[in-house]
């Protein structure tokens, strides 16, 4: 089970970047062709106003969500993270980046965000981080404002099949599969309902190759009660990433 701690650790102090975060779109060519391919197309409708982005890490999504907005605010728990970004984006007005505690956000003020984003950050969040970060989006959003997590399904997969999964990648790097073990879709729906947003639609959809679980989720919630929400069992997630692969090397 990961932790605050052991995040905080890990991607301020123990990993290296080695490309700023870019390797993480190896699957998709290139950031780019993930942003255009893969998330545009999941959260245009909502890229206006003042962004919230949770986790930028070294701002792989960062320079793509600046195009869209008025202005952005960045938090992150690793402190060499947000100085990152600082000095990246030293040259864009309206972006600004602060290091938080990894459950809050006091830095930001409440009813002041048009879009939330997070991705490729939050699936190690167990659910005490996401919990808590849920609250803090209730606080910040506008009334109505959308919000888009990728975050762990771990928990929605059944312990029996997920342990024996274990067993098939415990020679790959500790990172590279890290999902945090308390999350699914199921428990995100049913805390912003309790605290009085909706869950609009949830993409399930696996994770790497060479296997077919499930193990993430893409979670569109907007600041509103009431509001049925659709899920999505995506097993082609990563057939798309190929195809994307392809078509990049070809430019």
């Amino acid at each position: 089970m990961s932790t605050v701690a052991k995040n905080k650790e890990f991607w301020g102090q123990e990993y290296d970047w080695p490309t700023s975060g870019d390797e993480w779109s190896e699957n998709w060519g290139t950031p780019q062709a993930q942003w255009t391919g893969v998330l545009l197309p999941r959260v245009f409708p909502f890229l206006k106003g003042r962004i919230l982005e949770i986790a930028p890490g070294h701002g792989r999504w960062t320079q793509f969500l600046a195009d869209s907005c008025d202005s952005l605010i960045g938090i992150d728990l690793a402190p060499s993270c947000v100085e990152h970004c600082r000095i990246r984006f030293a040259g864009r007005p309206g972006l600004e980046f602060h290091a938080n505690d990894g459950l809050t956000f006091p830095m930001v003020s409440s009813d002041s965000i048009d879009f939330a984003f997070s991705f490729d950050s939050l699936v190690h969040a167990e659910s005490d981080v996401v919990s808590s970060y849920l609250r803090e989006l209730r606080r910040v959003l506008k009334p109505g404002a959308a919000a888009f997590l990728h975050h762990s399904n771990l928990g929605g997969i059944r312990r029996t099949v997920w342990d024996k999964v274990k067993r098939r990648i415990s020679g790959l790097p500790y990172h590279q599969y890290w999902r945090a073990e308390s999350m699914s879709a199921a428990l995100i729906r049913e805390i912003a309902e309790c605290l009085g947003m909706s869950c609009v639609q949830q993409e399930l959809v696996p994770w790497g190759t060479g296997w077919p679980l499930l193990i993430d989720c893409m979670t569109t919630l907007v600041n509103r009660p009431g509001v049925a929400c659709a899920v999505i069992a995506n097993r082609r997630f990563m057939e798309e990433a190929a195809a994307l692969k392809r078509l990049s090397a070809a430019v």
